[in-house]
C-alpha cells in the first residue's frame, strides 16, 4: 500500500501546473452533429468472419430548454472479414491494405472490423460535415488517424474550416497519460472543480503529431459532471473557449451531465444492432441456404457478438470446470 500511495501522487504537480480556463456557456446555440458506429459478428467460417457494422449521425438543435432531433443519417453494411490472403486478394483494396495494417495485431479480425467501422465513421461524418454550415460536428473517440487508409479526418477538417463547423473527437473513457502520471489523466483531474478546460502537456501532442488532426484538450463541461473528458479540437482551434462555450449547451442532460447528449444518442443508435443480432441470423441462415450452404453448416458458425463460435469447445471447458468446482 505504501508503493500504491506513493505512485498515486504521480503527475499531480504536473497538473498544478498547467493553466485552467473557466468558461460559461455561449449566448447562442448552434446545431450539433453527432456520430457513432458499431459492429457486430454474426458468422465465422474457417478464416472468414462475417459482421454487420451500423454508423449513425444524429443532428440536434437546443430549443425552448430541450434537445430536439432535427436529422438523422444511418450507414448499415455487411462486412466481410478475412486472415486467408487469398480472399483478400479477391476483395477490394481497402480490405487488402487493411489485412497488410494488421498483420502484427493479436486478434485481425477485430481490428480490421474496427478499421471497417472507422471507415464508414469517416465517410459519415464527411457527409453531414459537407451538408452544414456553422454547426459542431462532434465524432465519438479522438481525431487520430489509426491507419490513413481508413479515416476521412484530413478531408472533414478541410471541410469544417470551409464552412465554419466546429470540429471535435470526444472520448468517452480516455486511457491517456498525457500530464505524464502513472494514474490515467482521468483519474488525476478528478479532483477539480467547475467548468474548465486545460490543454494537456506540448510534449504529448508532438509525440504524437503524425497521428493527431486536432489539439488535445480535457474538459469539465458541466459543473456536475462525474468526469473530466478527452476532446480534440480540430478547428477554431486559436479560440478554444469559444469551442467549449458551444460545446457546453449540450452537456447538459441529467442522464449525463458533461457529456453531450446527441453523442449519447449516436451511440445508443449504433449499439441497437448488437440488440437486433437474433434478427440478422435468421436473415443469414435464408441466404445461406439460398447459397446451397447446409443450414447445419450455418448454424455451427453462428457467432457471439466478439467473433467466438456460440458453442466453442473452450466453453464447454470452462462449464466442466465450473461445474467440478
Amino acid at each position: 500500500m505504501r508503493e500504491v500511495a506513493l505512485y498515486r501522487n504521480n503527475g499531480l504537480d504536473v497538473i498544478e501546473s498547467c493553466e485552467f480556463v473557466n468558461f460559461d456557456r455561449s449566448r447562442t446555440v448552434r446545431e450539433m452533429v453527432a456520430v457513432d458506429g458499431s459492429y457486430s459478428f454474426l458468422l465465422n467460417i474457417s478464416s472468414m468472419w462475417l459482421a454487420i457494422v451500423r454508423v449513425g449521425g444524429l443532428g440536434y438543435t437546443f430549443r425552448d430548454g430541450g434537445y430536439r432531433l432535427v436529422d438523422s443519417e444511418k450507414l448499415e453494411a455487411p462486412i466481410l472479414v478475412s486472415t486467408e490472403r487469398r480472399v483478400v486478394e479477391r476483395q477490394s483494396d481497402l480490405h487488402v491494405q487493411l489485412f497488410e495494417s494488421t498483420r502484427l495485431s493479436g486478434d485481425r479480425p477485430r481490428a480490421m472490423m474496427n478499421e471497417f467501422r472507422h471507415h464508414l465513421e469517416g465517410e459519415l461524418t464527411l457527409q453531414m460535415a459537407r451538408e452544414r454550415e456553422g454547426a459542431i460536428i462532434a465524432v465519438d473517440g479522438t481525431l487520430a488517424s489509426f491507419h490513413k487508409e481508413s479515416n476521412h479526418l484530413h478531408e472533414t477538417k478541410t471541410e469544417c474550416e470551409r464552412r465554419g463547423n466546429i470540429l471535435v473527437g470526444i472520448s468517452k473513457d480516455s486511457n491517456s497519460h498525457a500530464f505524464g502520471g502513472v494514474r490515467t489523466d482521468e483519474e488525476l483531474l478528478n479532483g477539480k472543480n467547475g467548468m474548465a478546460f486545460v490543454r494537456v502537456p506540448t510534449g504529448y501532442e508532438e509525440k504524437h503529431r503524425g497521428f493527431l488532426h486536432g489539439d488535445v484538450y480535457f474538459a469539465r463541461l458541466h459543473p456536475d459532471s462525474v468526469k473530466w473528458f478527452r476532446v480534440d479540437v480540430g478547428t477554431f482551434k486559436d479560440d478554444p473557449s469559444f469551442v467549449f462555450s458551444n460545446l457546453a449547451h449540450y452537456a447538459m442532460s441529467g442522464l449525463c451531465p458533461g457529456y453531450p447528449y446527441p453523442l449519447l444518442e449516436a451511440h445508443r443508435f449504433a449499439v441497437t444492432i448488437r440488440q437486433f443480432k437474433d434478427v440478422y441470423e435468421e436473415v443469414l441462415l435464408h441466404l445461406g441456404i439460398e447459397e446451397g450452404m447446409p443450414v447445419e453448416e450455418v448454424i455451427g458458425g453462428l457467432t457471439h457478438v466478439e467473433g467466438e463460435r456460440q458453442g466453442a469447445f473452450h466453453e464447454y471447458l470452462d462449464q466442466a470446470s465450473r461445474d467440478l468446482r
